[in-house]
């Protein structure tokens, strides 16, 4: 099966001005090699400056690598007449929805993309109908965007990107300025696309709790992969991600703490339920 997406030794550098106005680069990905299989979950974390953002924009062509290759099913990134056609497989939402909204209505601004492909009206309002339903908001078609929750507005733009029919999201970080119940609707919304739709999501983010339920998570600092696995083997690795200047998931510290205080725990936690299951088991 062909990966959904994979790079060979990926680097990239950022030109940045000194004093005295002489460019020099600073490097944000140091030869990383990563493999995306079709319909995978994959949540990418690390601290800031760690390279995970910069990524993300080499999947969607926004960025071409200095040095390497990233091809996103089959199409290598670098070929600018394949740019057009990776950005349809691959779509992008970044952090603040505000800034992804185009029109005054909900359904004019899901059907923005969908017209910039030239798609035919009819097709148009067939896919603009069925990404607002799969997001949940095909009753706020008519709503004002503005007038809308963060949660809301996020899953309007995961909406808008849907509609141009991709195989893979790439979310940068789209969580970070939602309150609690926001980051819920928006992680129940991804879950629901990668398991029902099979969308191939790629999630960078900073929250712990929602690397829970992926797939496969990687860790990168310093723009390389220094980690890299299911969640239980990542998080598993309580010492090791704190030296990456990462937390883990709050059941999986807890039941660390109780550990280096003699309580036998499993090193696998994630869940309220897996801990109160191994509390039960206790003596």
């Amino acid at each position: 099966m062909e990966e959904m997406l994979r790079s060979e030794k990926l680097e990239f550098a950022y030109a940045v001005e000194d004093e005295e106005n002489a460019q020099s680069p600073v490097p944000a990905l140091r030869g990383v090699d990563v493999k995306v299989s079709p319909g995978e979950f994959v949540v990418i974390l690390g601290h800031n400056g760690c390279g995970k953002s910069t990524l993300a924009r080499h999947i969607n062509a926004l960025l071409q690598p200095s040095a390497g290759t990233l091809w996103v099913k089959g199409m290598d990134t670098k070929q600018e007449d394949m740019i057009w056609l990776i950005r349809q497989k691959a779509g992008m939402i970044f952090q603040n929805p505000d800034n992804q909204m185009v029109a005054s209505i909900v359904e004019e601004d899901v059907a923005f993309g969908p017209e910039n492909l030239g798609m035919q009206p009819e097709r148009i309002r067939m896919n603009v109908k069925e990404a607002l339903e799969a997001v949940g908001m095909l009753s706020y078609r008519k709503s004002v965007p503005t007038r809308l929750s963060g949660g809301q507005k996020q899953r309007i733009a995961i909406a808008g990107v849907l509609a141009m029919r991709p195989e893979c999201i790439v979310l940068d970080e789209p969580t970070a300025m939602l309150d609690p119940k926001g980051r819920q609707e928006v992680m129940e919304t991804l879950w629901k696309l990668n398991k029902k739709e099979k969308i191939t999501v790629i999630h960078i983010t900073h929250y712990m709790e929602e690397a829970v339920q992926a797939d496969r998570v990687i860790v990168m600092d310093h723009g390389k992969i220094v980690l890299e696995g299911k969640p239980k083997e990542v998080f598993s690795q309580v010492e090791e991600l704190k030296k990456y200047g990462l937390d883990v998931p709050p059941m999986t510290e807890l039941a660390y703490r109780l550990r280096k205080n003699g309580v036998p725990l499993p090193q696998d936690i994630l869940t309220t339920k897996e801990m109160v299951d191994a509390l039960c088991q206790l003596k």
